[in-house]
């Protein structure tokens, strides 16, 4: 598994995947900030990169016109400190790791407020 963290979390999540030895790179980093989802999304997908967001909405719809992806990673609550984001990204990597094998492909796992995790298949049915 490799990481797109995008812009509406901490940079500082790359570097923290990278110590545990996950890849990872930042929207910040690789010329993305601020161009529209669309664009990241494709990064994401040209370069096998599972999308870390806060904005899930926005990337479910993309993913559910692709028909393959690698994946999304997303934190359902806002206001979230760097080290918050952190502890909450870990939680999801580990889960991944453990019940997926680090493949989310296709998938969707969230992270909710009370730090339950959820993973769903994309596209969800309607």
């Amino acid at each position: 598994m490799q990481l797109l963290i995008d812009e509406n979390l901490s940079p500082t999540l790359a570097r923290r995947a990278h110590e545990i030895g996950i890849p990872a790179q930042a929207v910040r980093d690789v010329g993305l900030i601020g161009q529209p989802d669309i664009y990241i999304w494709r990064y994401a997908w040209d370069h096998d990169l599972v999308v870390v967001t806060l904005n899930v909405g926005d990337f479910l719809n993309l993913a559910k016109s692709f028909e393959i992806h690698p994946g999304i990673i997303t934190l359902r609550e806002a206001g979230l400190d760097r080290a918050e984001q952190w502890q909450r990204l870990k939680k999801a990597l580990d889960f991944s790791t453990n019940h997926c094998e680090g493949d989310l492909l296709n998938k969707v796992l969230e992270i909710q407020a009370n730090e339950a995790i959820q993973l769903h298949d994309i596209p969800m049915p309607d």
